[in-house]
């Protein structure tokens, strides 16, 4: 018996995926087709207007002024974030 999987054409931000593990006489197979987005990536707007452009930039000197991010290289070689201040790693503010 022969399995035959038709798929319209793919777009170029879709990713599929196929799985399939057994042996010749009992197999199974799953498949998985999506957007290709990292689903720990967080898209943020940019501000609309001037004043939201000027809070922004505000709200970033502060952050930098508080936590003061050093890039260090820990023993493995990895390059590493290093703040002055806790929270920093979550881009948690002075307030």
């Amino acid at each position: 018996m022969a399995l035959l999987m038709i798929r319209s054409p793919a777009y170029a931000d879709d990713v599929s995926q196929t799985s399939c593990i057994g042996s010749w006489t009992n197999f199974n197979c799953t498949a998985a087709w999506g957007a290709a987005v990292n689903p720990y990536v967080r898209l943020v707007p940019e501000p609309v207007n001037a004043a939201g452009q000027a809070r922004a930039a505000a709200r970033d000197r502060e952050w930098l002024t508080r936590c003061h991010p050093v890039v260090e290289h820990d023993r493995y070689g990895v390059a590493r974030y290093y703040y002055s201040a806790p929270n920093c790693e979550f881009g948690v503010g002075g307030n």
